[in-house]
């Protein structure tokens, strides 16, 4: 169930045309958007509606996203099909990737992820993020309601916060961090607690001792990883050993 907000202005039916795409229905909210899921000629899309607020108060840097997609072209994000821009509305149209978000299986389904699934998720997320650091651009927002997964398709959506990297205030070890706390969400679906006192993650998980040293560094606990490359390379060897 998708909870509106009191002060929202106005919500688009199903039917309901926008610039000429035939709304279906809300799919959802973030801090920025709101997206609709529409249909134009028998094809879907997702129409990302930008706020009025967001508008008013970030200005030119809800450019950002727009400029940022239209210069990617990767098979799990979502391409930049076209805008909507005039006094009603600023908005971008997407490409649609069907699935359920990492979000909708572990607290929707209780789905509990298997060693291979993390696996497969990571190593295709690791493919993504070098995809764009390779571009320089930064994500800044890898959380488990921006992954969706589709069978064996990984896709990252959402790039409000994305960013050219500076090393200053945009830096590439943002999006490790988020990565690393992503892959604890994952490791947590098949934990079981057995006392009543919580403790930290790496008490509570039970994991080998390079899997441990692994998520520390993307957190941050321990030496910060310095390139996705390094990090390509350990979790490919943690998994590796895993399987042996």
């Amino acid at each position: 169930m998708v909870i509106i907000p009191f002060w929202r202005r106005k919500i688009y039916p199903p039917g309901h045309l926008l610039g000429g795409y035939k709304v279906i229905r809300l799919m959802g909210e973030g801090r920025f958007g709101i997206c609709y899921l529409v249909d134009l000629d028998g094809k879907q899309y997702i129409i990302k509606e930008i706020k009025p607020k967001t508008i008013k108060k970030s200005g030119e840097k809800i450019i950002f996203e727009e400029k940022i997609l239209s210069n990617i072209d990767h098979p799990s994000i979502p391409k930049l099909v076209n805008t909507i821009k005039d006094d009603n509305m600023y908005a971008y149209i997407l490409e649609y990737k069907s699935g359920k978000t990492i979000e909708d299986m572990i607290f929707g389904d209780n789905h509990i992820f298997t060693s291979d699934e993390i696996y497969k998720i990571g190593i295709k997320l690791i493919d993504i993020i070098k995809y764009l650091h390779e571009r320089n651009i930064v994500h800044r927002d890898i959380r488990v309601p921006n992954v969706i997964i589709n069978e064996d398709a990984v896709c990252l959506i959402d790039f409000g916060l994305a960013r050219l990297a500076n090393n200053e205030r945009y830096r590439m070890s943002e999006d490790f961090l988020y990565f690393g706390h992503l892959l604890l969400h994952l490791y947590y679906t098949s934990f079981k607690k057995t006392n009543r006192k919580s403790q930290p993650w790496y008490y509570e998980l039970e994991l080998t001792e390079k899997e441990m040293m692994f998520l520390k560094r993307l957190i941050g606990i321990e030496e910060r990883y310095n390139s996705i490359i390094d990090i390509e390379c350990d979790f490919f060897e943690i998994f590796k050993a895993n399987c042996e």
